[in-house]
């Protein structure tokens, strides 16, 4: 198979898989509209049906929830959710790195990282709550720490996984170790370590609705929390759905710059 076919080749499949994925959403809010509004079966306390929920939605977008538009609680999420993926990143990057490369740093860093990482992020809260009190930066901690193991785990495995022979051959031409790491190897990870990004990505949103308990006043996750005290199930699903759809939204756009990232790749193959 030619370079052209194969990507004609891998670009039907993901038009395909685009087509089931939608055909699967479909199905699924026909589903849930037969279960709520169509047949009656489940209470709209337990589950509002789809027309609510997006009635709901354009209500939120017009008028203020809890002090805040839906601009301001999705700004307020963002901030916390892109500084502690940042502040993870410019931890766990290099500290993934500097394992993956070295196995003196691997050796001093491995037993401490290994007994951190079974954690769950939740369980920091009273720590974050002793620390910081209950303000921004005791959330931004909590989402950092959840940002922070599949930055470090997929860095480390993104240099360690590299071919050894490229490094080698990068020495055996006179090529120092730091730049070896620098244009030989980094490139060849870049897959990986964006996959780590995007997993860490993944996982700050996800603690995003268990940092904002830590005396937020807007954001996604306290909208959704409010909601459950204020028995308002509409509401809840439209922050819920929101912070989900975001998440595609961002792990699409990562895959992207993968995509562009790596290109030297394909144009290789």
């Amino acid at each position: 198979m030619t370079n052209v076919e194969w990507r004609r080749s891998r670009r039907r499949r993901r038009v395909r898989a685009t087509w089931i994925g939608a055909a699967s959403t479909v199905a699924l809010t026909g589903v849930w509209y037969v279960c709520t509004d169509g047949l009656g079966l489940v209470s709209p306390l337990f589950l509002p049906s789809p027309v609510a929920v997006i009635e709901r939605l354009v209500e939120f977008t017009q008028r203020d929830y809890q002090g805040a538009t839906l601009i301001g609680h999705l700004f307020a999420s963002l901030r916390i959710v892109a500084i502690g993926w940042f502040v993870a990143g410019l931890i766990g990057l290099p500290l993934g790195v500097a394992m993956g490369w070295s196995r003196r740093v691997r050796t001093v860093v491995s037993p401490i990282f290994e007994l951190i990482r079974p954690i769950p992020p939740i369980a920091w809260i009273p720590l974050a709550i002793l620390w910081f009190g209950l303000g921004t930066e005791a959330r931004v901690f909590v989402v950092t720490i959840s940002a922070i193991v599949p930055w470090v785990l997929n860095s480390y495995e993104a240099v360690a996984g590299v071919d050894k022979l490229l490094a080698k051959a990068s020495r055996s031409l006179g090529a120092p170790g730091r730049r070896t790491l620098v244009e030989v190897v980094l490139p060849a990870a870049v897959p990986t370590l964006v996959g780590g990004a995007r997993i860490a990505l993944g996982n700050a949103w996800m603690t995003v609705v268990a940092a904002e308990l830590l005396g937020a006043t807007a954001g996604l996750g306290f909208v959704a929390l409010n909601a459950r005290s204020t028995l308002d199930p509409d509401i809840m699903l439209v922050a819920m759905l929101l912070i989900g759809l975001l998440g595609v939204v961002f792990s699409e756009g990562l895959r992207l710059v993968e995509k562009r990232l790596s290109g030297w790749r394909e144009s290789a193959a």
